[in-house]
């Protein structure tokens, strides 16, 4: 159970909370990860390749990084470039303000684990699905609209009927059928409640936690953070520092997208000192709906503004059964040469929705240091035609990354979701998709 106080990142110990919870119910042991990591850089730019959210006046509080607050898409995209998960013990939590200028996160804070998958659980909330996942896989973080007066303290019991309120990420790590409609301020019309871990200390609610109504109106954006070892890979190449801004699409629930990538220079040596053989061994990029039939295609010695020029060396096939951000392991490793030029390209359905290409470019107030290049991202509607993202739209990338490692090639394996969620988001009809729309306010 931690606290949050005296700053707004509730978001970050949301994330991080599943996170932790997904990583002990697998077995990979028993994780206390640095919030005060994932909330700094955020905001702060962690090097040219990596920068940070637009900063705003904070609404609440009055520290410039601390209390900007947070949503889903932040913290994924944190994560999933890489910075993080480091430790708390090496960036430890900090509970005065202003807080001391040695507690400062660096980049060169080790992570101890990697995000692999973000299952975002489904735009209607489906009260089945979340206790599936807490069993399987553990702790759900979600969003509430929080007011005091509507939490009674003598019973630690939450609903909110007017809606009223700031947005809050907390996490659902259990449930009570039979917890009584008589214990909250307002009659929910109905028996069982949540039972919620919050980031406000042991001494509020029930030593931390406390029961939120099954009848909340205000419950939103439910998603499961599943995590891997930091030595599955070694090399992320990546051109979506800010992740998944908006999406865009050709009036189709299919369509392709790829990235055009340069290995590294040149080969490292084991401890040994043999030479050893960098591998292309996996992609992850996201899907905004359920269900989505993928193949992945990696192309080597590619051509210039080509993506889909150069040998056909790799075909990976699957289905993604959440929406969300995705990690999808090769059907084999792909050796590469130094600086050798090569591509990863997509074919993405999104049962339902016509926009499947995610993509990071700038939006006023919340990704406005996103840019791109010309001969990185590329587009298509039939997967022959291909045009430059930045043609499109300027200083827009779509979101697709690659994973190397070096040594032997694996045995041959697949990778996709799951859990299968009741839904997923639904947008409004645009060319270039505004996902910021559906965000909602930072939570706190």
């Amino acid at each position: 159970m931690r606290d949050q106080a005296p700053f707004g990142t509730c978001w970050a110990f949301g994330a991080l909370a599943s996170l932790e919870s997904s990583i002990r119910k697998a077995g990979m042991g028993d994780f206390d990860f640095s919030e005060w990591h994932l909330a700094y850089f955020a905001y702060v730019d962690e090097s040219e390749a990596l920068p940070a959210f637009t900063a705003y006046e904070p609404e609440f509080g009055a520290d410039p990084i601390f209390d900007q607050g947070g949503n889903n898409w932040k913290s994924t995209a944190i994560l999933a470039r890489w910075t993080g998960a480091v430790n708390e013990a090496d960036r430890p939590y900090q509970h005065v303000t202003p807080w001391p200028e040695s507690s400062k996160p660096l980049p060169s804070d080790p992570s101890s684990m990697r995000l692999k998958h973000v299952h975002h659980l489904g735009a209607e909330f489906n009260p089945q699905l979340i206790k599936q996942t807490v069993m399987t896989h553990g702790s759900v973080r979600i969003r509430v609209v929080w007011t005091n007066n509507a939490y009674a303290p003598e019973t630690s019991a939450y609903f909110n009927p007017q809606k009223t309120g700031g947005g809050h990420a907390v996490n659902i790590v259990g449930w009570d059928d039979e917890y009584p409609a008589g214990n909250f301020n307002t009659d929910p019309g109905r028996d069982g409640a949540w039972i919620m871990q919050n980031s406000w200390g042991t001494e509020w609610g029930e030593k931390g936690f406390f029961y939120l109504s099954y009848a909340d109106p205000t419950i939103g954006t439910p998603s499961i953070y599943i995590g891997g070892e930091t030595t599955e890979f070694e090399r992320i190449y990546q051109y979506d520092p800010l992740g998944w801004v908006e999406s865009f699409g050709f009036g189709s629930e299919t369509a392709w997208f790829a990235n055009i990538f340069t290995s590294a220079p040149s080969v490292s040596h084991d401890n040994a000192g043999e030479s050893t053989v960098e591998l292309l061994r996996a992609v992850s990029f996201y899907a905004g709906q359920a269900n989505a039939p993928y193949t992945i295609e990696i192309r080597r010695g590619v051509d210039e503004n080509a993506p889909t020029s150069g040998a056909l060396v790799n075909s990976t096939s699957g289905t993604l059964a959440a929406a969300g951000y995705h990690t999808v392991n090769l059907s084999s490793s792909v050796p590469l040469s130094p600086a050798e030029r090569f591509s990863v390209v997509v074919r993405l359905t999104t049962p339902g929705y016509l926009f499947p290409v995610p993509v990071e470019m700038p939006s006023s107030g919340y990704s406005e240091k996103a840019t791109a290049g010309a001969g990185q991202s590329f587009v298509s509607f039939d997967g022959a035609s291909w045009s430059d993202m930045t043609t499109r739209s300027p200083n827009t990338n779509v979101c697709l990354k690659a994973f190397s490692s070096t040594g032997e090639p694996p045995s041959s394996s697949s990778g996709g979701g799951c859990i299968v969620p009741h839904g997923a988001h639904i947008y409004s009809l645009l060319l270039l998709l505004p996902l910021l729309a559906l965000l909602g306010k930072n939570a706190r």
